[in-house]
């Protein structure tokens, strides 16, 4: 099948996902703009050979404050795909430009809708956003006022006419089986395809990094990876350290990542007295290193946003501490099992949840083994390839 596939950029992550999608036997064409719109933590695929066509297409801030592209039914027109894939914010220009409905509908093509469910409240219930607010990465929250929920209740009318035109959904995560049906669709055309970055590399990488000579010394590690902003709530993970190193005084926690936090978390641990025990080391990118760390520590803790990270140190073995993240958290982790949720914010809970872990090594270890299960049953990268072309074959034409 022919899929048009409409993003905002190709990630590194997405690159080899979506090779394995065309290995699949689809035509995979994406649609990205001529200028990057992503964020500056989001970075793109440098790759200049690829099994997927790439066309580049001018976008614009339309009428309706949200980017769009001016040529989206004429690309239409002369690709005429089996399927459209679209998804925020371009799945706007949908409810706002009917003849690319009408398009869709003349030359009998599909539409999947793609969601991020996790900052979509379900339909009708603005007051969701109380418990569940959408904030930056600078910890301000952008989900409050008249403005905003004149917005979304303006959202959630385009949602509620998109939906019902969609023949299937995609999200990410299973959250968007809760949600999403409250728009009209019907479960059984919700597809949960996970997220995952390339297990295929990063078991090879791993295979190199147990054969490598330690790069750290050796001794009890609790380790966090990503950028420094305030949203990753690093500083909340040095507050429950500190009370960590009451049970455990030998335990190291490993910061990697730079970012304009840095120096404010640095100051943190120096008024706290805990900087032999705190090491922060840099922003680190090559897969083989970022390895090293990950197979040289005993739990991974995400104190705040983000997502894929778990991924990687849940392939590597590790037990997994994290709150609310980007919503795969709820289909990684499993409480009790491969790690625990705290209360988001909470850095009492947040160090009691790590003390429960170092107390039982044996437990940390079959945690971490159950970590990398879940992995290799679940989340690899044929896996979620294989779930979206499950998608997509939902909608072949007999």
């Amino acid at each position: 099948m022919k899929i048009l596939f409409v993003q905002t950029t190709i990630t590194r992550y997405m690159h080899p996902l979506l090779e394995k999608i065309a290995d699949l036997g689809h035509t995979l064409v994406m649609l990205v703009p001529k200028v990057a719109e992503t964020g500056k933590a989001v970075k793109s695929t440098e790759s200049t050979s690829c099994k997927y066509q790439v066309v580049k297409s001018p976008t614009k801030k339309m009428w309706y404050g949200k980017s769009g592209y001016p040529q989206l039914q004429s690309i239409l027109t002369a690709q005429k795909p089996d399927i459209l894939l679209i998804g925020w914010p371009y799945f706007m220009q949908l409810y706002f430009q009917k003849g690319i409905v009408k398009t869709l509908k003349n030359n009998n093509i599909r539409l999947i809708l793609r969601e991020i469910p996790f900052q979509v409240c379900p339909n009708g219930n603005i007051s969701w956003y109380n418990d569940n607010p959408i904030i930056d990465e600078n910890m301000a929250v952008k989900s409050h006022g008249l403005m905003f929920r004149l917005r979304m209740r303006l959202l959630m009318r385009v949602r509620k006419f998109l939906y019902s035109k969609a023949d299937a959904a995609i999200c990410y995560c299973s959250e968007g089986k809760r949600i999403l049906p409250s728009y009209g669709i019907k479960p059984e055309k919700i597809f949960v395809t996970g997220n995952c970055t390339d297990t295929d590399t990063l078991y090879n990488v791993k295979q190199s990094v147990e054969a490598a000579e330690p790069l750290l010394p050796k001794r009890t590690r609790i380790l966090h990876i990503g950028r420094l902003v305030k949203w990753k709530r690093v500083d909340l993970l040095i507050n429950a350290f500190k009370t960590v190193l009451q049970q455990h005084p030998d335990v190291e926690l490993a910061v990697v990542g730079s970012g304009p936090e840095e120096e404010n978390l640095k100051n943190q641990a120096i008024t706290l007295g805990i900087t032999d025990n705190v090491k922060f080391y840099g922003a680190v990118y090559d897969e083989f290193t970022l390895g090293r760390y990950m197979y040289e520590s005993t739990i991974y803790v995400l104190a705040g946003m983000g997502g894929l990270s778990i991924n990687d140190a849940m392939t590597y073995g590790l037990p997994v501490i994290v709150s609310i993240c980007d919503g795969t958290e709820k289909d990684l982790v499993e409480d009790g099992v491969n790690g625990f949720f705290f209360k988001n914010g909470d850095s009492v809970d947040l160090a009691a949840k790590i003390n429960a872990v170092l107390a039982d090594p044996e437990r940390t270890k079959t945690m971490g083994e159950k970590s990398e299960l879940i992995i290799r049953e679940r989340f690899t990268i044929s896996k979620v390839a294989e779930n979206f072309h499950n998608a997509f074959r939902s909608l072949a034409i007999p």
